[in-house]
């Protein structure tokens, strides 16, 4: 991967140099080329969420989870907390900052094109990283915040899309250009007053602004900050610090939403029926708006477990019970964690052991949203998805 050369970073001792280098601000222990900093492209975070152990001798070290993924992370010599990121060609890419013992962020000024390369492949081969996965739901509890905390006359960005992935086969796929797949997105820039009165009716007329994709959330002062489904941040603010405080509600709410998902999938494991002995674990269901068509899901299924990279980071061995119906023993590549599915045109059903990740559900929840039924309701035992966001953002 070729990296532009005003978009590495120079060398600091401390994370705060490096916060006041993406602020705009000059450090004078740092010999900048042609004595001023070259603009790169917009500042970017990326949240991830990694392995808690609990205490630290029980979880890998940061080196050595991104050694998983052949890049370097360095100590920086004034902070136990942050590491600078280096590729294969040691160019120094990104400043890594460790928000508590579950969530990283990963700062860069890489060209999206690069950065998002970059989390790409750093993801999906290892096990102890994984994206913040965010569900219409989550944005929604967001957006609720945003219309409570700026006044309706202040400019606002919401972006809806849903990609149907899978209702074409490869032939067919392979006979339109890049730019006519079949996708649907809409994004709305207005007052955050006339999007709040326009969104839930549009939502009702077409189906695919149910899935809500990217939310700009303002600053305190002018721009905002451009958060995706998948943990990406984008600074379009004046303002660095007023991204990171940005960037921690959004862990603060994930974090909560997935210890409430946790928490409810481990006392709907308690409570589940035994069998031989032993439990069967919680049950996770996630119900389609409507009857999936037959060639739509045959296809997902078959993506799904003969693509070792698929979007939803799930392998295992399926076995067709019928034309529209799959059970499979699997495997969440995030921890590698078990878990048994049965599929059907109508609904998943997923059983999975005690202590399973909730970012498990969070993902699968978010991208079935984007690319197979952007009005999919999903339940954690008795209790609806929706309503632990809800709870979450109490």
């Amino acid at each position: 991967m070729k990296v532009p050369n005003n978009a590495l970073l120079p060398q600091f001792e401390r994370a705060s140099d490096y916060f006041d280098y993406f602020d705009g601000n000059e450090v004078p222990d740092v010999e900048q080329l042609h004595d001023r900093r070259l603009k790169a492209g917009l500042q970017k975070t990326y949240l991830l969420e990694t392995v808690d152990g609990g205490s630290p001798s029980n979880r890998p070290s940061v080196p050595s989870i991104f050694s998983r993924s052949d890049l370097l992370a360095k100590e920086l010599p004034g902070d136990s907390h942050a590491w600078t990121l280096l590729n294969e060609d040691h160019e120094r890419v990104a400043l890594v900052e460790e928000l508590d013992s579950r969530y990283l962020a990963l700062y860069t000024i890489l060209p999206s094109s690069s950065s998002d390369k970059l989390l790409r492949e750093a993801v999906i081969g290892n096990p102890f990283l994984d994206h913040l996965w965010l569900s219409s739901q989550s944005f929604l509890s967001l957006w609720r915040q945003v219309l409570r905390d700026n006044s309706a006359n202040r400019y606002g960005k919401i972006t809806f899309e849903h990609e149907s992935l899978y209702e074409s086969s490869a032939d067919e796929a392979e006979a339109f250009v890049a730019d006519e797949r079949r996708t649907s997105r809409f994004t709305m820039v207005d007052k955050i007053g006339v999007i709040s009165q326009k969104m839930n009716p549009l939502k009702e007329e077409y189906a695919p602004l149910a899935s809500i994709t990217q939310l700009r959330i303002p600053a305190q002062g002018r721009g905002g900050h451009d958060l995706y489904y998948d943990g990406k941040l984008t600074n379009r603010s004046g303002s660095f610090q007023d991204h990171r405080a940005t960037l921690r509600g959004v862990v603060d709410l994930y974090s909560s939403l997935t210890q409430s998902v946790e928490e409810q999938l481990w006392v709907s494991a308690s409570s589940a029926p035994s069998f031989a002995g032993g439990n069967l674990g919680s049950v996770a269901e996630i119900v389609f708006s409507r009857s999936l068509p037959e060639d739509v899901f045959k296809r997902w299924v078959i993506s799904l477990f003969n693509n070792r990279r698929n979007r939803f980071r799930i392998t295992g061995f399926p076995t067709w019970l019928s034309d529209t119906k799959v059970h499979a023993n699997a495997i969440d590549q995030h921890l590698w964690q078990p878990l048994v599915l049965e599929m059907t045109t109508e609904r998943v059903v997923a059983v999975l052991p005690h202590g399973t990740c909730g970012n498990s559900i969070n993902r699968l929840v978010s991208n079935i949203q984007r690319f197979i039924d952007p009005k999919v309701k999903a339940f954690i035992g008795d209790r609806e998805y929706g309503s632990l966001i809800e709870s979450a953002a109490v």
